[in-house]
């Protein structure tokens, strides 16, 4: 029973994945993007600066209440 359910929603998601993947040019362009950023030699690189600045943004955001706390 839990086979042939999970056999019908992977038929579904491609289905609509491919569906969407043929008729949606600016997916196709986002995916071959995600493709070459991935076989890039870079990758490690452009991961670190999104954790880096994510990071950054986080205690940012944690330390300024801190901070008008203490000057007021």
């Amino acid at each position: 029973m839990n086979g042939s359910l999970y056999h019908k929603c992977e038929l579904l998601f491609w289905d609509v994945a491919i569906d969407l993947l043929t008729r949606s040019v600016w997916l196709r362009n986002l995916i071959r993007q995600a493709v070459l950023l991935k076989n890039s030699s870079d990758l490690k690189l452009y991961f670190s600066i999104v954790v880096l600045s994510g990071l950054f943004g986080f205690f940012v955001g944690f330390a300024i209440p801190h901070l008008i706390q203490f000057l007021w």
